[in-house]
């Protein structure tokens, strides 16, 4: 089976979230665990270039493509490089991505007015020329987010023999743009309409992919039933419930090659769920960096979460002047909404005993956290998947969520009476409140000082499976589906 997968991200080589760390992983599993023939269609970005050629992949000159949405020509090349079993294809085409800023803008939170015509072109490129990368025609186009949406459009208007898969990885993100867009992007005006692209008379791109599929999965069973509730919908719930064919939730999961606390060249020292030595020096570490001064009853709380208002940092912040009473100390790595930096910046500045925090990102500072922290708290308001949690249950930090998408399905909390019987795996509470992330933490920090009971949720948790491998078995099995359907 030859499956092309179009994203507009893929770590290392071009990130912003979590979406890049999916299409690092998920495509490899496919190939390597399922023999498929698999490609990823990304765009090449200003800076790919070269963080291909530190990580020792080579960038072929390419081949010469045009590229017509609507009225617009682009001559481009796709340029294809190899990672273990998959083949990547970069859509060289400068003017459209080779340009300064972030990914999708210029800087902050601005984007770039184009950015409709950008994704547009590598959903062409892909189902024009996503042949390439699989040495044959494609059975399986699977498009992730609205940027991967307009590839769906694309096959479904060209092609009634590609399967169609769409991947909502955070509904919030729909990419709308004004209605003249059916006119640039070439869409025929027979699907503006409220059963595929039309949204309160504007384009939504992600519902035009949607309508398209042949079968739409989110990034976790609870988020695909949390979608189709207006509370949750980001207004597509009824769309969601009446014109979608069909909607799967396949929980994602991470690298635990590169993701692993006994290889991980990022940390002072490494660790096992047998040999947890190094776990203490991680810990002894992390806060000496964050310039914190640690006893032994006191747990490291960590948190690494852009500061948003879905991520629930706020609620983070109106439990700091607690942290005294409860006798633990916390740790921030973020950015994003200048309020919430100013604030964590400023309760840094309130309680320097208690509180370090850093604005910005650090991959190997994330991974230090993560093996230095006794807790890890992610509060988000909302979460598809979340992949902060995987990532600190694998280094042996204790999540404290709130049990909703993502966090609900992969964070088991059985009870007090349950946690020494090696059950659970961290800490759920209901609501997004301050008042319940504040009792939640009660709980662990209660949990963290029964050192029999610690060990126990450890343990289960750094033993849960969070690879990549019954994932993509069930990736597989839906793409199997489809291609038996008549």
């Amino acid at each position: 089976m030859r499956v092309v997968h179009v994203s507009s991200e893929v770590a290392p080589f071009a990130q912003s979230g979590g979406l890049a760390d999916v299409l690092a992983g998920l495509p490899a599993a496919l190939a390597q665990s399922h023999t498929l023939d698999v490609g990823v269609m990304v765009p090449l970005y200003q800076g790919v270039p070269e963080r291909l050629a530190a990580a020792g992949l080579t960038l072929d000159e390419g081949k010469p493509i045009v590229i017509q949405v609507g009225p617009h020509r682009f001559e481009a090349a796709l340029r294809m490089a190899r990672l273990g079993r998959v083949r990547y294809g970069f859509v060289d085409c400068a003017p459209l991505y080779d340009r300064p800023g972030t990914l999708y803008g210029p800087g902050g939170p601005a984007e770039f007015p184009d950015n409709h015509i950008r994704f547009a072109a590598l959903g062409k490129a892909a189902v024009e020329h996503g042949a390439m990368l699989v040495d044959g025609s494609i059975d399986v186009l699977h498009a992730h987010d609205w940027q991967g949406a307009p590839a769906a459009v694309y096959a479904r208007l060209s092609d009634p023999t590609i399967s169609i898969v769409s991947t909502v990885h955070n509904l919030a993100y729909r990419g709308i743009f004004p209605k003249q867009a059916m006119t640039d992007l070439g869409f025929p005006w027979s699907m503006f309409d409220l059963h595929h692209i039309e949204f309160w008379d504007q384009v939504c791109l992600l519902k035009g992919g949607l309508a398209a599929a042949d079968a739409v999965t989110t990034v976790s069973p609870s988020y695909a039933r949390e979608i189709l509730t207006p509370e949750r919908g980001e207004a597509l719930d009824d769309f969601l419930r009446w014109d979608v064919r069909r909607l799967v939730g396949i929980v994602n999961g991470i690298d635990v090659k590169s993701w692993d606390p006994a290889t991980d060249r990022a940390l002072p020292a490494n660790f096992t769920r047998s040999d947890l030595a190094g776990k203490a020096a991680c810990r002894t570490a992390a806060a000496k960096e964050m310039g914190l001064q640690l006893s032994a009853d006191e747990p490291l709380i960590g948190v690494i979460a852009r500061m948003t208002d879905q991520k629930g940092l706020d609620l983070v912040a109106d439990i700091v002047p607690e942290l005294e009473v409860l006798g633990a100390k916390l740790i921030v790595l973020g950015s994003g909404e200048p309020a919430l930096e100013a604030r964590f910046r400023t309760l840094a500045e309130m309680f320097p005993e208690h509180v370090a925090v850093r604005i910005g990102f650090d991959l190997d500072l994330s991974r230090r956290i993560y093996a230095g922290s006794d807790l890890f708290v992610m509060p988000s308001r909302f979460e598809p998947c979340g992949l902060g949690q995987l990532y600190a249950m694998r280094y042996g930090a204790i999540p404290i969520v709130h049990a909703v998408g993502g966090l609900r399905d992969t964070v088991i909390d059985p009870g007090d009476a349950e946690l020494v019987r090696g059950k659970g795996t961290g800490i759920r509470f209901e609501v997004p409140s301050g008042a319940a992330l504040a009792l939640a933490l009660a709980r662990a920090v209660k949990l963290y000082r029964d050192p029999k009971a610690l060990a126990a949720v450890r343990g289960a948790a750094m033993s849960r499976d969070s690879s990549w491998t019954a994932s993509a078995h069930q990736y597989v099995q839906l793409y199997r589906s489809l291609r038996t359907v008549p």
